[in-house]
């Protein structure tokens, strides 16, 4: 089935289109495709992104600007995720005993029981984005993505 057959995909010229169109087809739709798997959990990606990185540093104390600065998002962003979340009853945001100024932003057991959920699905999705791609392939696409990354960083 060419593009004229199938309504849904559109003409692109691969071999010509900028690498940056390239990686923002690749953000777009891997942001609709968890968006709508979350859908049923009543979670959105930048929702799941954000629980993901305070899970990760449960070990640590967590506040509002660790996440802004960590998920390179602004502050108001930052407060209405948090906000989403303390409704849903994943999180908790608690004045900073030792500095008033900060947020203490910890898990619930709700929020914790759904990263677990989501340890499958990061799986199965990685498993997806590399189908059909050998170990070395994966390896050297990881590669790859690192020096992207390296060379987007050093813009900031």
């Amino acid at each position: 089935m060419n593009c004229e057959d199938d309504p849904r995909k559109i003409f692109r010229d691969r071999e010509n289109e900028p690498t940056s169109f390239k990686f923002r087809l690749i953000h777009e739709t891997f942001a609709a495709i968890i968006n709508r798997q979350l859908k049923v959990e009543d979670m959105t990606f930048s929702q799941l992104i954000l629980i993901t990185y305070v899970w990760e540093n449960r070990n640590n104390k967590v506040t509002q600007k660790d996440i802004s600065k960590a998920l390179h998002i602004k502050h108001p962003t930052t407060i209405g995720l948090l906000k989403r979340l303390e409704e849903k009853e994943m999180l908790t945001v608690t004045v900073d005993p030792d500095n008033k100024k900060y947020r203490n932003i910890v898990l619930t057991p709700k929020g914790e029981q759904f990263v677990e959920r989501n340890k499958e699905r990061k799986r199965y999705t990685d498993l997806t984005l590399t189908e059909g791609m050998t170990e070395e392939e994966i390896q050297t696409l990881r590669k790859l993505l690192d020096k992207v990354i390296d060379n987007m960083q050093q813009q900031l």
